[in-house]
């Protein structure tokens, strides 16, 4: 059965588009090993997770301040408050990965919709996209701030799709983190994973769709998917 709504290509937005390098000097320049950011970004996660568990919801930039303190703390930085004042500006300095640009032009050149749906802010988001020359390829962006659920939950998803007028059956959703596809396809979305920070795909997730390293293969078999989908 033919849908009535249009495609979309959804992207996850940290990690999958932009890259968290820059956020691993600024931890070095705070005298920590560049590593700390694998160890922050996770538990930012983990503990936005568990409060949304919980049905609270906590914006991205409150979690990462009290994360960051936490972590600076323990890690013995002296002034962990002027330290988070340097590290938070850097979530609007990041960098697109290498495949991003040519994968969101093979997206417009097949006619599907794009959309950025992140657990940041939309304004950040949006400041992202026009630093790195992404805005002429990016037709929505969809921060958890408007539904007040952080990804995985179902609604989440759901929102962001509707948002931008389309539905779950009718999107493909591609991120760097198992949680995000498997949260995706809960939702009724097709899903493709891309290897970024993790050299495999988490075995007790639901597998998505297809993965692979590049992000450009990931748009090309997703939008064949959704079309043949849509000629059904």
């Amino acid at each position: 059965m033919m849908s009535d709504t249009k495609p979309v290509l959804v992207f996850d937005v940290i990690e999958t588009i932009f890259s968290l390098e820059a956020l691993s000097r600024s931890f070095q320049s705070e005298g920590l090993p560049a590593h700390t950011k694998d160890v922050f970004f996770p538990q930012l996660l983990r503990d936005a997770f568990a409060t949304s568990a919980t049905g609270a919801y906590v914006p991205f930039v409150d979690m990462a301040r009290g994360t960051l303190q936490v972590l600076l703390t323990n890690a013995g930085v002296p002034s962990p408050e002027s330290a988070i004042e340097r590290i938070l500006p850097v979530f609007s300095q990041l960098e697109a990965h290498s495949d991003v640009k040519e994968a969101l032009t093979h997206a417009k050149a097949r006619e599907f919709d794009i959309l950025f749906f992140t657990n940041g802010s939309k304004q950040n988001t949006e400041a992202l996209v026009e630093k790195n020359g992404l805005s002429d390829l990016v037709d929505h962006i969809y921060s958890i701030d408007a539904c007040r659920q952080w990804k995985p939950k179902e609604g989440a998803y759901r929102a962001a799709v509707e948002s931008a007028g389309s539905e779950p059956r009718n999107c493909a959703m591609i991120a760097a983190h198992a949680w995000d596809t498997a949260g995706a396809m809960n939702a009724g979305m097709l899903a493709g994973w891309v290897c970024r920070q993790d050299p495999m795909f988490h075995p007790a997730m639901t597998k998505p769709t297809c993965t692979s390293g590049n992000l450009v293969e990931l748009v090309d078999w997703l939008s064949e998917r959704l079309r043949t989908m849509n000629r059904t």
